[in-house]
Formats: C-alpha cells, structure tokens, sequence
C-alpha cells in the first residue's frame, strides 16, 4: 500500500473544512467500510487517525504537524480525497464508487476508471440549490474531472447563475456572446453547414496568462447521433510517460497561442465580419499574443501533476525553434486521447458536461453535420499554470493556499 505524506500544511487544508471533517454523518456507510478495510488513516507513530465517530481527527493531525497518510478521507468533498502525487488510490476509490455511492446528496456513477462521472439527484436550474450540494459537485470535479448531468433545463441567465456558484465568470475574448448574456456563448452549426469548432484535443483557452479553470456545456439540440465529445485525462497522459521523460519535461515551457486556431484567414464555422455568422469572433489583443506556461502544471487543488500541452494552442516549446520542437511535442499530442485515457459522451439534448481545464483535454467529433446542432458553453476563470515539485500544499476554489513560497514554482 502507497503511504502518502502531508506536511502541516495540508493538515491545516483539512482542518479549515472543520464542520464536514468532524461530522462521521457525511461519510456514507459504503464508504466508511471502504476506508477501514483498504485505507486507514495512520499518524506518526502508526496510530489510528480515525476519530472514534469514524471522522478524521483534525485536532491530532494539527499536534502531531506532518503526518503519514493512506487516503485523506474524511468529508462527503472529495477536495481531500485527492492525494497528493499519486494514481492508485484515486483509480480504486473510482472504481469503487460504481458499487457505492459515496456522497449524500448526489449519486456519481464513473463512466470510466479513468475519468468521468454521470450524477444524477440534482436539479442545475433551481434557485435552492444548497452549498451543501455544491460543494458534493464540486468534490466529484476534482475527482472523476467531468461530469455529466442529464435532463437540464438551463436557460442562459440559469447556466451563468450556475457557473457563479463555482467561481468567477472568464469571458470568451475572441468568440462573441450571446446578446441577451454575453458571458455564454452559442456553438451554432446549421444542417450541411461546414465546421471545426473544438475538433482538435485541446484545453480551452490555455493560450491565456490565466486559462480557464472550468467549463460547462449546455447541449440545447443534437442530432440523433453523431457529434459525441470525447475526454481525456491529463494526470493519466503524464503519468504515463517514463520517469526520464516526465524529468525532462518538468524543466520546460511551452508557448502557446490562439493565432493559429482563430486564424481570420482560414476559420471555418464563424466569421470576424459577417453578422449574420453562426458563430462570430472578435479581432482580439490574444489573437496577436503569447503566453507560456510549464508543459507540465501542479493541479492547484489536488495538487496532481499533468500534461499541459496541446495540438490546438500549444505551438513549440520556449528556447526551441518550431523545427526543433515538433518531434517532441508531436510524441505528447500522441499520447493524448489514447483510448484507456479517455471518456467518450453521447449528448441529448438537455444534458450539461462540466470539466475541468486545469486536468482534462477534450475534442469534439464532427462526424455528422446534417443536422442542426446547438450548444452553450460558460467557462470559469482559473489562475496561471505552475509547477511544483513536491506538491503538498493544495489552494481549493476559494483561493486559499496554505504555506506556499513562491520560489517553489516555476511558471
């Protein structure tokens, strides 16, 4: 069994979610007996963490400073769930949710063991929806990376209420938003119109200093099949690489652009000068600038490492020529999307997918332009990529990160 170490730091991560840490009633049964049987809390001197409800003992984690971890599992958030650098646990514990709920409020069925959760028990649209439950979405985020709701019925004043519950509202920069809500854009393809919105692997807006943390997508009409969304997890597509390989890559940037993708010249599906254009862009400042980032980035909240490169923005790498950078940077768009990496979602329409930037790749299938076709996506604001090598501090959607010192990070 993997041992994980946390440092005081992330005890104090835990411990500022007091109210669900110590309340053993948000630890769903199945759950409970999972952790007593295959993870058990130890400290530094091999004793039970477990308080005596079945709740984590915050208050000894905070005496003791560093402890020795086999899962930091304690709230019905998974936020604490994530273990810090490490696969294993996180595969199991998702496989072992398809045989036992482990939230109260909504029900995750995996779509895969890699990635991807459809949850069900949740009206979107509605004004009561709790924190509690909120929070429960959130934690599925950070654990399966998408989820996918189905019947949803989001009008776009519902779907960026929705996208404030999470966080902060980043405004597409390049493609225009709908009139009556302009932080949601309209993906628009009429039947037999030509398109390559989102048909390449990517993550979106990662040519920005700050790229998106989040996205939600809205499927509005579909066709009756055809245009499916495929996923792939980013954690996986690292971890994948050889340790040599994974080194090399962690002392390098990469630069990435939106000149090439939203290229006026060549974009197929919109138009910068027709009004009257399904999709209309705007000449923006990002379509003449650059930002770099580290290929590969510290999940801010899980504090997980993953591939940050991709074949739709990322162009070569900092200090190469294109030349110079193609073949390795060819390799690594290889090796996304590779078939045990991935999830792939039939949509109907009413149904949401909401996925996390930061750790997710996707690419949308255009296999079927006969009929019409109509989504809506809001994206979240995120903050800049950074890399940290021994990751034990995890900064959660609220912006708190414990203890970091910034010459720890390469940006």
């Amino acid at each position: 069994m993997q041992s994980l170490t946390y440092n005081r730091s992330a005890c104090k991560l835990l411990a500022s979610s007091a109210a669900r840490i110590k309340s053993s009633r948000l630890i769903n049964p199945c759950l409970k007996a999972f952790l007593s049987t295959a993870y058990k809390p130890i400290d530094f001197n091999g004793n039970s963490a477990l308080g005596v409800d079945g709740s984590i003992d915050d208050i000894k984690m905070e005496k003791k400073g560093a402890m020795e971890l086999s899962l930091a599992l304690a709230s019905s958030c998974p936020a604490a769930v994530l273990a810090q650098d490490t696969s294993v646990p996180i595969g199991h514990l998702r496989v072992t949710t398809a045989s036992g709920n482990i939230f109260r409020h909504i029900e995750a069925i995996p779509v895969t063991a890699m990635l991807g959760a459809e949850i069900s028990g949740v009206d979107l649209s509605s004004p009561a929806l709790s924190e509690d439950v909120v929070e429960e979405i959130w934690g599925a985020f950070l654990l399966y990376g998408v989820l996918f709701f189905r019947d949803q019925k989001l009008s776009p004043q519902d779907q960026v209420n929705l996208a404030k519950r999470f966080g902060e509202i980043d405004r597409h920069p390049i493609v225009k938003g709908m009139a009556e809500e302009p932080d949601v854009i309209q993906i628009l393809r009429e039947a037999g119109a030509p398109t390559n919105f989102g048909e390449t692997w990517h993550s979106d807006n990662s040519y920005m200093l700050q790229p998106s943390l989040g996205s939600i997508l809205h499927a509005i009409e579909v066709p009756p099949v055809g245009n499916d969304t495929m996923f792939s997890c980013a954690y996986g597509t690292y971890e994948s690489l050889s340790p040599t390989l994974q080194n090399l890559l962690e002392g390098m940037r990469a630069v990435h652009t939106a000149g090439e993708a939203f290229n006026p010249a060549s974009v197929v599906g919109g138009s910068f000068d027709n009004p009257e254009a399904a999709i209309k862009y705007t000449k923006a400042v990002e379509l003449e600038s650059q930002s770099i980032h580290p290929i590969v980035r510290t999940h801010p909240e899980t504090g997980r490492k993953a591939l940050f490169v991709n074949s739709m923005f990322t162009t070569h790498i900092k200090g190469m020529t294109r030349a110079e950078s193609r073949p390795l940077l060819e390799y690594l768009f290889s090796q996304v999307g590779l078939p045990h990496l991935t999830c792939r979602y039939r949509w109907k329409a009413g149904d949401v997918a909401m996925w996390d930037n930061r750790c997710v790749q996707h690419v949308a299938i255009g296999d079927n332009s006969s009929h019409r076709r109509i989504m809506r996506r809001v994206t979240l604001k995120g903050d800049r990529p950074f890399l940290k090598n021994n990751a034990t501090n995890a900064k959660n959607r609220r912006g708190i990160l414990a203890d970091a010192r910034m010459d720890e990070f390469t940006m």
